[in-house]
């Protein structure tokens, strides 16, 4: 047992991440985030991580986040690719069009069932950043991967957890290192 409690510490599900320490984080106050790349296999990936990630944001009241519609209409008048990076030039003019101190972006790598010895389990890879507007630098980055697996369940026979708990566990990982 005690062989057990030693190694179950390193088999937790972590972000790793980046936070830039010369930014008073105080001043973000409202934020856009624009919709996710998606490099996963699951066409909807993107969506169902945007909008838990959403949620997120709005459940920790720490941002006030732009309403979707400005975002795309914003996107749509600089008439941005969904799926290209942008340099801080296009950060700084997406952030005065839409009146944010932050925008948040993200990407989303693996999503859904992976086999995992003999097991199936749902998996999620994504990467988050916020980037500043004033200058249009990333200030915040960070990358969670988790799985539906745990040591009780596999104990007690029980199967992955759900795909929206996996992806609500994956966004509350990355978040943490930020709020």
């Amino acid at each position: 047992m005690m062989i057990v409690l030693v190694l179950l510490p390193g088999c937790s599900p972590r972000a790793t991440s980046y936070v830039r320490q010369d930014v008073d984080y105080s001043f973000i106050r409202k934020v856009a985030v624009l919709p996710f790349q998606n490099l996963s296999q699951d066409i909807n990936a993107n969506a169902r991580v945007y909008s838990i990630f959403v949620a997120q944001l709005l459940d920790r009241q720490a941002v006030d986040v732009a309403e979707y519609g400005a975002v795309l209409s914003a996107m749509a008048q600089m008439q941005l690719d969904f799926n290209s990076v942008l340099p801080p030039e296009q950060i700084v003019k997406l952030g005065k069009i839409l009146e944010v101190d932050g925008i948040f972006f993200g990407s989303v790598q693996e999503y859904g069932l992976e086999r995992i010895s003999q097991d199936r389990t749902y998996t999620i890879t994504a990467s988050y950043s916020l980037a500043e507007t004033q200058t249009g630098l990333t200030v915040w980055s960070a990358q969670a991967r988790n799985d539906g697996a745990s040591f009780w369940r596999k104990l007690f026979g029980g199967g992955s957890a759900s795909l929206y708990s996996v992806s609500k566990s994956n966004v509350e990982l990355a978040l943490e290192t930020l709020f």
